[in-house]
């Protein structure tokens, strides 16, 4: 996933006095770091795509006057702002191009750094940090994204949707023995490299009820071999498949299976090899993922939760478009 950290702006330019005629504006950015801004926002750079998607989801779209590179590419996003520019890559956002848009904020994801955050910061770019891709902070997000933009009661109304879901897997998950947890190979987006204590990914699956084989690793990745994989012999591999990446997510699934040795793996005798589009992993709708994961893990538990419908019911209240493609296979 494309991503950048932005931390806090300093102190002083956090609590400027609001100017005659505006609506001083206090955001929680991701990381708990309060921002204050002397006006609310009224043009948008976002400098990440789920935040995008987040703020069309809520009814401001039409304040977003820029994005990146990466978004361009994404339809359901760009045809409710088909007027927004780009400000180039995400990790290099180009500081020209930013300042002739005269955004009031740029609007950049909390979990990496932009590579030239010098210079944003030294041409008085104003940056809040909001990740909107991450499950446990998805509500607070926003809800910052909300007062953020005016939409308070939109936002609410989302964050405790989203709240709510969380809860009911959480609680069903609860009734589940550990010992009937089911062990899972989960692959990030590069082939052998498994996710780990601590990612999204593995956040994600611990929360549906699984058990990750590389639970143990102590960073949030981890590379490894197909002798390690087979040997593990996990009852489910699931990869998380980029936005970049442009097969379908059958091709993806069969050359998983075809991996050499892999027909050992109880995973892939019994069919339980699965690709997650990036989209439904991570982002505005990532508890849809988390329902669609808690399902494969323990189909009796959560037969009557329909993951489908909740992506139709997303796409009709928040975004539409979000769900005419694949988004789990099979």
């Amino acid at each position: 996933m494309a991503a950048a950290v932005v931390p806090a702006l300093p102190a002083a330019a956090n609590t400027t006095s609001p100017q005659a005629g505006c609506t001083q504006v206090t955001i929680t950015q991701t990381d708990g770091t309060p921002v204050t801004l002397p006006c609310r926002p009224e043009r948008l750079i976002v400098a990440n795509a789920n935040a995008a998607e987040m703020v069309i989801a809520l009814g401001a779209g039409d304040k977003i006057v820029g994005v990146t590179d990466s978004t361009l590419s994404v339809p359901y996003i760009m045809d409710k702002i088909p007027k927004a520019t780009s400000i180039g890559n995400w990790q290099t956002p180009n500081v020209e191009q930013i300042l002739a848009l005269h955004p009031d904020v740029v609007i950049a994801y909390s979990s990496y750094q932009p590579k030239n955050l010098d210079q944003l910061l030294a041409a008085n770019i104003t940056v809040v940090s909001l990740d909107c891709y991450k499950l446990d902070t998805l509500p607070a997000d926003a809800r910052a994204i909300g007062k953020l933009t005016g939409r308070e009661n939109a936002a609410e109304v989302y964050a405790r949707m989203v709240e709510d879901s969380v809860a009911e897997v959480n609680a069903r998950v609860k009734t589940i023995p550990k010992q009937d947890f089911p062990g899972v190979y989960f692959e990030s987006y590069t082939d052998y490299t498994a996710a780990a204590n601590g990612s999204g990914s593995d956040e994600m699956l611990v929360s549906a009820g699984g058990r990750n084989i590389a639970g143990d690793a102590m960073t949030s990745t981890m590379k490894v071999s197909p002798e390690w994989v087979v040997s593990a012999q996990p009852q489910y591999v699931f990869k998380v498949v980029s936005s970049s990446d442009t097969r379908a997510l059958s091709e993806v699934v069969a050359s998983l299976k075809s991996r050499p040795g892999w027909n050992t793996i109880p995973a892939v005798r019994n069919n339980r090899v699965y690709a997650f589009a990036n989209d439904i992993e991570f982002g505005p709708r990532a508890y849809i993922g988390l329902v669609y994961t808690a399902q494969l893990l323990h189909p009796d538990e959560f037969r009557d939760m329909h993951p489908k419908a909740m992506k139709d019911e997303y796409a009709a209240k928040y975004v539409s478009g979000t769900n005419t493609s694949v988004t789990v296979y099979p």
